[in-house]
């Protein structure tokens, strides 16, 4: 089964915990802290293979977790990183973000991109000494990795895209210069899935798609809508193809401009690629009118007019000869076709304080800012302590108070409540079980 499209979920690894321990030497009486730090957590990456065709697997299987980092030890030992995750897609995905924003588009085998980054491990007492004393009896827990819901699209990498009204005889002549086998029978809409062949030509080798399911109507989800469609956007040549034998009871310009006309609503910028008409089925009771009007129709349009029997062969190489030099041409004019590359990062600067209301309560976003109360042992006192003072140093309680914040309002950092007391330099810490903790004045 043939499927384009997927949402997955990914999530990285978490940071692995910092340790707190202090050695005991017999030639260090006084000894000291030797807590190691936790190891990163395993990044997740999507990348494009060579040996993938399908999202298919993506429609069943939709959560993918990294592994986290390892805990810190004793003796100032660090805890292993976490295991990177890759998720292997058909070369041709383009990889959107929750909000549709392109993240990347993989063109190229081996192409991947970071869309959860692994959480830092946390760092033990024994790297907390030059920040919070010579005895830090706490450590910091290891950061939770990224997550997000993600969106798959795929579309065929091709040089050449044949389109044209169900029946046309796409198949069949993708099977005829390429070493693609689709199955194929005399019936409308026998294709339900594009076929992607190898021509090999007399100069290069190009790639070859039928694209299905294009009817009147497509752009507004007829048919096949635009399913298909979107896979001829990477195609340097677009072929029309058109049944001229008496037997299809059709007007073969009508059915050429039915054709040109879906491209043009789906995207005109594409429809100039529409570079050959080749009509098909001459070896078939002819339609002669509608053979010589549609030469016309091609002549007027200044595009390639070719006639075929893709089932007995006629025509067939110096067609596939044709394809051959218009994607040559194509290549030494450097066409290239792929989505704009956006970076899957957070649009707010670690150094920016950003404070909004949200009901009665304030929320502060700050990517530094949060990491540090993330990060933070809610169950000792000391880390509490630690953050209180770090806090401070942020200028957290300044953008509060150019926002509107006043003692005793609710804050939220990361999850987690805060009692705003501008007076005295104080600041309270609501655990989320309704524990209170005060921190005393700095």
């Amino acid at each position: 089964m043939f499927i384009d499209e997927a949402r997955i979920h990914v999530k990285a690894g978490k940071g692995g915990d910092g340790c707190v321990s202090f050695r005991r030497e017999k030639s260090r009486p006084r000894g000291g802290p030797d807590g190691g730090d936790g190891g990163n957590g395993g990044n997740v990456y999507v990348r494009a293979s060579a040996g993938r065709s399908t999202l298919l697997e993506y429609r069943t299987k939709k959560f993918f977790r990294a592994s986290p980092g390892k805990r810190g030890s004793s003796q100032n030992k660090t805890g292993a990183d976490g295991e990177d995750l890759f998720i292997d897609v058909p070369v041709g995905t383009i990889i959107r973000n929750q909000k549709g924003d392109i993240v990347a588009d993989l063109l190229t085998p081996g192409q991947k991109v970071l869309v959860a980054r692994g959480g830092r491990g946390g760092r033990g007492n024994a790297s907390l000494v030059k920040e919070a004393g010579p005895l830090p009896r706490f450590a910091e827990k290891g950061e939770p990795g990224e997550e997000s819901d993600i969106h798959l699209e795929l579309r065929i990498v091709a040089d050449v895209a044949i389109v044209g009204l169900p029946n046309a005889g796409k198949s069949t002549l993708i099977s005829k210069i390429s070493r693609a086998r689709p199955k194929v029978a005399d019936y409308p809409f026998t294709t339900t899935e594009p076929h992607p062949g190898v021509v090999n030509g007399e100069e290069i080798d190009f790639v070859v798609t039928d694209v299905p399911g294009l009817v009147k109507g497509a752009h507004r989800g007829k048919g096949m809508g635009t399913d298909f469609l979107r896979h001829i956007t990477r195609a340097c040549v677009i072929v029309c193809l058109v049944d001229v034998s008496l037997q299809s009871g059709r007007d073969p310009v009508e059915d050429f401009r039915t054709v040109l006309g879906e491209i043009e609503i789906f995207d005109s910028r594409i429809a100039k690629r529409v570079k050959a008409v080749v009509a098909n089925k001459i070896d078939l009771p002819l339609n002669r009118d509608g053979f010589t009007a549609l030469a016309k129709e091609s002549e007027k349009l200044g595009i390639q007019f070719h006639d075929i029997s893709a089932m007995r062969g006629d025509g067939v190489e110096d067609l596939k000869g044709a394809l051959e030099q218009l994607v040559l041409k194509n290549r030494r004019e450097g066409f290239f076709t792929r989505e704009e590359f956006a970076v899957f990062r957070p649009k707010n600067k670690a150094g920016e304080v950003e404070v909004f209301r949200e009901g009665e309560r304030f929320v502060v976003r700050n990517a530094h800012i949060e990491r540090m109360v993330l990060m933070t042992d809610w169950n000792s006192d000391d880390a509490l302590d630690h953050l209180v003072r770090k806090l401070k140093s942020t200028g957290v309680e300044d953008a509060l108070a150019k926002a509107g914040a006043k003692g005793g309002d609710e804050v939220e950092i990361a999850g987690r409540i805060f009692e705003f007391i501008p007076e005295g330099n104080e600041l309270s810490f609501q655990k989320s079980k309704g524990e209170k903790r005060r921190g005393g004045k700095r």
